[in-house]
């Protein structure tokens, strides 16, 4: 077998170990999901507000404009980032939602609560189209597990990786997941193109990764 073949042997294995791992990983986000009371989230909240104060001001050398955060409208099992999202607009912070755009990219649109959302693929919830792109300085993404190396496992469509490695090829961007504590899996396979997490916050705590 030759150096291509063995390659191309071993992105099958990886591909097939992702399906595996994915179809485990939906059904523990949809169990965790059933846990999430008003209590977890301001576990969640409070979390993240700890990470804001003890990490983000020495993230960012930006001083002549606001600072750009992007989460995620949850969908029925993922955790919910709206209380997160809040209080980074309370805090100063424009805050943003992805869209995936007409040529199959991911971007960022300016959002807050308030403004208008549209329904696009994947029944995602996402910026009306005359919203903004915008870029983003902190990025919060969903997953659907993620490991202590900081591999993060998505939907795999990667849309988030291309998105997240165009981003980190332009500047500066802060990479933060967030998942139930169910979430964290020993290992999640992982290739060349897939882009890691700079942390992951849990109601649990704050996990840190080589990434950061």
């Amino acid at each position: 077998m030759t150096s291509i073949d063995q390659a191309a042997s071993s992105s099958r294995d990886i591909q097939t170990h992702k399906k595996d791992i994915r179809r485990i990983a939906v059904q523990t986000r949809r169990a965790a999901k059933k846990t999430e009371t008003d209590n977890l989230k301001l576990k969640l909240l409070n979390v993240f507000c700890s990470f804001a104060s003890d990490i983000l001001p020495g993230a960012f050398n930006i001083t002549n404009r606001p600072l750009v955060a992007a989460a995620y409208m949850a969908d029925a099992s993922e955790i919910d980032p709206s209380q997160i999202l809040s209080y980074l607009r309370d805090t100063g912070w424009q805050t943003a939602l992805p869209c995936i755009e007409d040529d199959a990219s991911l971007s960022f649109r300016a959002w807050q609560f308030g403004d208008a959302l549209a329904i696009g693929k994947y029944d995602m919830q996402e910026p009306a189209s005359e919203a903004a792109i915008v870029i983003p300085d902190l990025v919060i993404a969903p997953l659907l597990a993620f490991d202590r190396q900081g591999n993060r496992l998505g939907r795999g469509g990667g849309y988030y990786d291309r998105a997240l490695k165009t981003l980190r090829a332009q500047g500066q961007v802060l990479v933060v997941g967030i998942g139930f504590d169910a979430q964290l899996f020993e290992k999640v396979p992982h290739e060349q193109h897939d882009e890691k997490l700079d942390f992951a916050l849990t109601p649990s705590g704050v996990h840190e990764f080589e990434a950061a």
